[in-house]
């Protein structure tokens, strides 16, 4: 850099961006998907916009970049930060008399806090439901309706919850608010589903489906489709629960919605192979993992998209200084000879500061490519496990399938059925079976790089489910806390708790002649505790013989850093208890 360039840039008269009530406003009104799906980096500008907005003794604008932080600090799980500047935002409200924007705070506050604090998510929801009731805002009471009654139906209140999509439905009725309409029917028919009543939910989410066809709300239709799919398998209509599950996922493929169209293929390789048609079952799983892996790559290039916009920001930002310097450089020069002291000070601070500045793009650089070449790591990893569980599905499973159909041939070629040959046949075509289903549940677990106790919900059911064909005269219950949603698990440690369950069921139906097994997991403190309880025979665990049955579940709840512990006596039942620390899963 020139002297004169250097000296016209360290005197250059400082830029101050004039903030008025429209720019203010402008970005404040930026949609939600630029503010929610930028929120790692934007907070910095409601800051300025706030500050800016109070410098000029404009509460509203103040009041909606608060309100906007707490949008933002919410998306980015800083919860505490996120409560702080929605109630800023509120007492402004409150002080110039903004009752619309008051109302629509709360109901926003109440709803965001529903998972942390529910007493006071609905306290805050009730003051909204007050304010806008008092006021007659129709139209934020059907937001407002809606989300109270989604915390109604989250405490199992289903008449209060209810009464409110109710609410909602008719004021949106009134609005003729095709969009929002389905939604409430949505809500409505949800809950007639959870009470089992079928025939009432069916005709809701067709009137829903109906609005979203003639509107091409292709991303409505796929979830209205997926939400009938599921209660067509639910009432075991397996057929036209396939049929529903196909139309979500062509909606869903029309709307580029791959998360939805992800999980849709999930729901349906599970249809598949209640049906037994395993094949079809595979396919569908394959195209879960295929969108699975699709949405994987979209975020990591949006991350990538972020950084590099970043980058040739700041790059931008110095052009603009140095050339704004070149401008002001004739104006600034005759300060020379008054300031060579100041200007020699000034050079040491401008080296300093560009050392700093690539410093950090270095370390900025490097943290990208430290990021790419992980996120490569994990898909070759994945890849590695797609192959090794479909060369195990395609030969190991194909083999025992073969074994299978030999032996079934032998036995009923030939009259073996009274001989001791005929009955080794079966016996070891059983244990084939056994086989076949224990390698797809490691192929199940070998699928997934961690396993949610959502996941294993649905594999225990599925179990419960074949358990059931096999005893009709046993009644199984199973039950999980919602509480417990969000746990994730390593695949090994997913695979053992899944293994010590089935293992005391199978125990129960085996040796206990029991008429009642129930299993549920439940959370306590810190610990999730894991218990099967039968009402069978029981037994005298001091003069019983250790099984392998036994001593398997003790080795697997010690391979997940768990607490092992069976509890049975004559004619008592028995109950196993598997106790895991849940701040040392996924160690």
């Amino acid at each position: 850099m020139s002297k004169r360039l250097l000296i016209a840039f360290l005197f250059a008269p400082a830029l101050f961006w004039a903030q008025d009530r429209k720019s203010i406003d402008s970005l404040n009104n930026l949609s939600f998907d630029t503010k929610t799906n930028r929120a790692a980096t934007i907070g910095k500008l409601f800051h300025a916009n706030a500050a800016a907005a109070k410098k000029i003794g404009y509460a509203l604008g103040e009041a909606d970049s608060y309100a906007n932080l707490g949008l933002i600090y919410y998306y980015r799980g800083k919860y505490e930060q996120s409560v702080a500047f929605r109630l800023k935002a509120i007492a402004l409200y409150e002080n110039i008399g903004n009752r619309q924007k008051l109302a629509h705070e709360y109901g926003e506050l109440g709803y965001a806090m529903k998972r942390r604090n529910m007493p006071r998510a609905q306290g805050y929801m009730r003051k909204a439901i007050a304010i806008a009731e008092q006021d007659q805002l129709r139209f934020e009471l059907c937001g407002i309706y809606d989300n109270y009654g989604v915390l109604k139906e989250m405490q199992h209140q289903l008449d209060s919850a209810m009464l409110f999509y109710r609410k909602g439905l008719q004021l949106k009725e009134q609005f003729a608010d095709s969009i929002g309409i389905p939604y409430s029917l949505n809500n409505i028919a949800g809950l007639y589903a959870m009470r089992k009543r079928y025939d009432d939910a069916l005709p809701v989410y067709e009137k829903a489906l109906q609005i979203r066809v003639a509107r091409r709300d292709f991303a409505g239709m796929a979830e209205t489709y997926a939400s009938i799919a599921a209660l067509y398998a639910e009432t075991k209509q397996l057929d036209k629960a396939v049929e529903n599950y196909r139309k979500s996922i062509a909606s869903a493929q029309q709307n580029g919605y791959i998360h939805h169209a992800a999980l849709t293929f999930r729901s349906l390789a599970d249809v598949y192979e209640k049906q037994g048609k395993t094949d079809l079952a595979y396919d569908s799983y394959k195209q879960y993992v295929t969108y699975k892996d699709s949405v994987l790559n979209k975020e990591t290039n949006a991350l990538i998209a972020e950084l590099e916009v970043q980058f040739e920001s700041q790059k931008k930002e110095k052009m603009l200084l140095e050339k704004q310097a070149e401008v002001n450089q004739q104006r600034q020069y005759i300060l020379v000879v008054s300031l060579i002291a100041i200007c020699v000070a000034a050079i040491g601070y401008l080296l300093y500061r560009q050392q700093k500045i690539r410093n950090r793009q270095q370390a900025q650089e490097h943290e990208l490519r430290a990021a790419i070449a992980q996120i490569e790591m994990q898909n070759q990893l994945q890849q590695q496990r797609l192959e090794i569980s479909r060369d195990l599905h395609d030969n190991i499973g194909s083999q025992l399938t073969f074994i299978i159909s030999s032996l079934d041939n032998l036995r009923f070629g030939f009259d073996l059925s009274d001989s001791k040959i005929g009955q080794k046949l079966q016996s070891i075509g059983s244990f084939t079976r056994d086989t076949i289903v224990e390698l797809r549940d490691t192929i199940w677990a070998m699928n997934h790089n961690d396993i949610g106790l959502e996941d294993l919900r649905v594999r225990i059911a599925n179990f419960i489910d074949k358990a059931q064909e096999a005893a009709t005269d046993v009644q199984f219950s199973f039950t999980i806390a919602d509480d417990l949603s969000g746990v994730r698990l390593t695949s090994v440690q997913g695979m053992n708790v899944y293994r010590v369950i089935q293992e005391a069921v199978n125990n129960a139906l085996k040796y206990a002649d029991a008429k009642n097994i129930a299993i549920g997991i439940s959370k306590s403190g810190n610990n999730i505790d894991i218990v099967v309880t039968d009402n069978g025979r029981g037994f005298d665990p001091a003069q019983a013989p250790s099984g392998n049955g036994l001593l398997n579940m003790q080795k697997r709840s010690e391979a997940v850093g768990g607490k092992f512990s069976l509890a049975s006596s004559p004619g008592k039942g028995t109950t196993i208890t598997l106790v895991l620390d849940q701040q040392a899963l996924r160690s």
